[in-house]
């Protein structure tokens, strides 16, 4: 097409739907009379779908993140040094197990995995499936070299779905054997949304260590791989990496009698006491039935395998004294902060990926290791606890004091959408936090997008993101929380 053409076909549709740009307002697409399909406008962007694309925001390439945090607010020490009873039990076992019912009551995806029916409903699956595949079909995303996908791609994998004839479907029980990432569709294969964001696969709902118990609602007809009911979510994952058991044994693995936790993060698993023959890493917050202790050398654990048959077989497994605690870790801010502060500057995952973890993940490892079991999603935590709502018409001043009156260092989320994070105190009258963080975009004067790439955990201000006004972390803060 004619460049001059194109221009003036671009004022024309312009003028036609009585809209500036340069000031970002809202049209409403059914006063225009034109089709929807053809022309969408929000409030920064507006984008023609036939037969060209106009995108108001230039991305600029990767910007360097400046680390200005001192070097002093890097350490829990120095937070830990300004608490009152930093020992303090803030729940014991007790009440520990009536939050977790509290937050199981809310109904935000937990599912209750002693307690699940031997049979479900074939209509439920079906229908989980069909709105997983029509929401992610929807949403123009692209394989991972940038192409788009067709209907096809959908409908293969709707058609490797295998549901009995019956109109209920029994429930098997199984462990995982090694780590595992659960996928809303039963493919490898990585869906972006952007050649700019290739490390984020919008098909990677969460992951899960060995060792964890999981509930087979389903399997594809070829059985590679098996849709799940985990701790936390739904979604699938690969067959070969379950042990399947009764529900007896299953049980007895959800419930454990005393359980070692993974305090680090990551802890080597080993299947030898001298430790030397290397069997898999479990992230902090994995748990596995105690055996016995050689003094401060290693922990003997059960550790899950499978036979020939995919059966579950019990073998040990070794860690390392220092990485480990038997028993949950005792809900202090204390303990807390160091288990925060055991992932600083660990790697970013989106949904775990490649063995990492995301904002929302890095949380739930945490506050796993006190027995305290929270939903997957960072706007499922933030439901969680004691709740402060923030206006969003408040300055910056009144914000940052009101997390600093009622935030509990170590034990308090600060949300925006999308993103959440652990409060752990505040300086010179700043709240600050530690957060595992993908990046922060901002917008110039001009409207051009910037991406600070941060990708691991960092201690900071909720400044970041303030080269614009409007763009900084406390500017999009809309809730925090107490877990307690």
């Amino acid at each position: 097409m004619n460049k001059k053409i194109f221009v003036i076909l671009i004022l024309t549709l312009f003028c036609f739907v009585n809209v500036s740009f340069a000031k970002s307002k809202k049209v409403k697409i059914k006063e225009t009379g034109i089709d929807y399909i053809t022309v969408k406008i929000s409030k920064k962007r507006a984008v023609i779908k036939n037969p060209v694309s106009l995108i108001y925001r230039k991305t600029f390439d990767k910007v360097v993140f400046e680390d200005n945090t001192p070097k002093q607010l890097k350490t829990e020490g120095y937070w830990i040094s300004k608490l009152a009873e930093p020992d303090k039990i803030i729940l014991d076992k007790k009440q520990i197990a009536q939050l977790n019912k509290d937050i199981f009551n809310l109904h935000l995806g937990i599912s209750n995995m002693k307690g699940y029916p031997n049979f479900i409903s074939k209509e439920r699956l079906e229908k989980t499936f069909k709105q997983t595949s029509s929401f992610i079909s929807k949403k123009n995303y692209l394989n991972e070299y940038g192409e788009h996908l067709f209907p096809d791609f959908f409908v293969t994998l709707d058609e490797k779905i295998n549901l009995p004839e019956n109109d209920m479907v029994e429930v098997r029980f199984a462990v995982t054997t090694k780590y595992n990432e659960v996928r809303l569709l039963p493919t490898s294969q990585k869906i972006i949304s952007s050649l700019n964001s290739k490390d984020i696969d919008r098909l990677q709902e969460e992951s899960i260590d060995l060792g964890t118990p999981v509930l087979v609602l389903c399997q594809t007809k070829d059985k590679s791989w098996c849709y799940v009911a985990t701790p936390t979510e739904e979604g699938w994952i690969q067959t070969e990496n379950l042990a399947f058991t009764d529900r007896k044994t299953f049980n007895k693995w959800v419930e454990m009698k005393k359980p070692v936790v993974i305090t680090e993060d990551k802890a080597d698993i080993f299947t030898d006491k001298e430790r030397t023959k290397f069997l898999e890493y479990a992230r902090m917050g994995a748990k596995f039935p105690y055996v016995g202790k050689k003094g401060t050398k290693y922990i003997c654990v059960n550790i899950p395998s499978s036979d020939s048959e995919g059966n579950l077989v019990i073998q040990k497994g070794y860690l390392n004294f220092k990485e480990a605690n038997i028993g949950y870790v005792p809900y202090t801010q204390r303990n807390a902060l160091n288990l925060a502060f055991n992932h600083l500057h660990s790697p970013y995952g989106w949904g775990g990926a490649n063995g990492e973890q995301d904002c929302s993940g890095y949380l739930g490892q945490i506050f796993n290791c006190f027995g305290i079991l929270l939903p997957e999603t960072s706007v499922q935590k933030i439901k969680c606890g004691q709740i402060f709502k923030l206006n969003k018409k408040d300055d910056d001043t009144v914000k940052n004091n009101s997390i600093i009156e009622n935030a509990v260092a170590g034990i308090s989320f600060i949300y925006l959408s999308g993103h959440i994070m652990l409060y752990i105190g505040q300086e010179d009258n700043k709240p600050y936090v530690i957060q595992c963080i993908w990046g922060v975009t901002s917008y110039t004067e001009k409207n051009e997008k910037t991406v600070n790439y941060i990708n691991k955990t960092i201690v900071s201000d909720l400044e970041i993101g303030s080269e614009v006004a409007g763009n900084s972390l406390i500017d999009r803060v809309s809730k925090f929380n107490v877990i307690k």
